[in-house]
């Protein structure tokens, strides 16, 4: 088999293409090739990479080199940042107001007496238990025993509440279809009431109920910690009317009315 080559005198390597050629027996010309390579101390250049029409491009979103473990490190120290700052900023602000709900959960003794000692020592606590020898308070710190001879004096202590009472009794206007109900209430507590409404149930001669309704009250204007506005709280000591109308329906014998003040406590 005969094959073309060109042996080039500067480089004496070969390359693919085709001159001034002439034919030589390869079993010849191979030892020679050989040999002159081992000459040179040389190596033959890589093969040419085949050019294409269109050049390979990366898939949207791949980057050009492999940053993953970058990425992960980068993210881990953003979130160690971001933990860092809002232990900063919450120290900075003000200080968090606590759920109701989670006070309520929260067992705090009830400090509804208060012990007058002979040196003159006031203990507030709730006295659990008690016998000739002394006494036993529960106090915010835990319990303690007090001996008889040293107290003086006991008194109850009792925390602040609300109390909304009636008045007098609401004035009744009959008609046939309708019961119009109007009186006073008073919150005669030392706290203030919020939600205050006024129930009037309608009994029938053998006791049985025959219409109920409700209305709340018209107080004072209060925003609560939850970001709700109400204007049916009454602060100690105020007065506020109420005035309701309860439909009826044939039959309906009206024989006596009953009522109730109902109110809740919010900060």
């Amino acid at each position: 088999m005969i094959k073309r080559i060109i042996l080039l005198s500067f480089s004496s390597v070969l390359i693919g293409q085709e001159v001034d050629s002439v034919a030589v027996d390869t079993t010849a010309a191979a030892p020679k090739i050989e040999s002159v390579l081992q000459d040179t101390n040389q190596t033959p250049l890589p093969d040419i990479r085949p050019l294409k029409e269109k050049a390979d491009k990366l898939e949207p979103g791949d980057p050009f080199f492999q940053l993953q473990s970058s990425i992960d490190q980068l993210n881990q120290q953003m979130d160690s940042l971001k933990q860092v700052i809002a232990i900063y900023e919450e120290g900075k602000g003000t200080i968090p107001t606590i759920d109701e709900e989670l006070l309520n959960l929260i067992k705090v003794p009830q400090l509804r007496h208060r012990i007058e000692l002979q040196n003159g020592t006031i203990v507030n606590g709730e006295i659990i238990e008690e016998d000739d020898l002394g006494i036993i308070v529960q106090t915010s710190i835990g319990q303690l025993m007090i001996e008889r001879d040293r107290v003086i004096n006991i008194t109850e202590d009792l925390p602040p509440i609300a109390k909304v009472e009636l008045v007098s009794e609401p004035f009744v206007n009959a008609f046939p279809d309708r019961e119009e109900i109007s009186g006073t209430i008073k919150n005669i507590g030392s706290k203030r009431a919020d939600f205050v409404r006024v129930i009037a149930n309608l009994w029938s001669p053998t006791t049985e109920l025959i219409r109920q309704d409700s209305i709340f009250v018209n107080g004072q204007n209060q925003k609560y910690y939850t970001g709700i506005r109400s204007d049916t709280a009454m602060e100690p000591g105020t007065i506020s009317e109420f005035q309701m109308v309860i439909p009826l329906e044939d039959g309906d014998n009206v024989s006596y009315r009953t009522y109730e003040v109902r109110w809740e406590s919010y900060k």
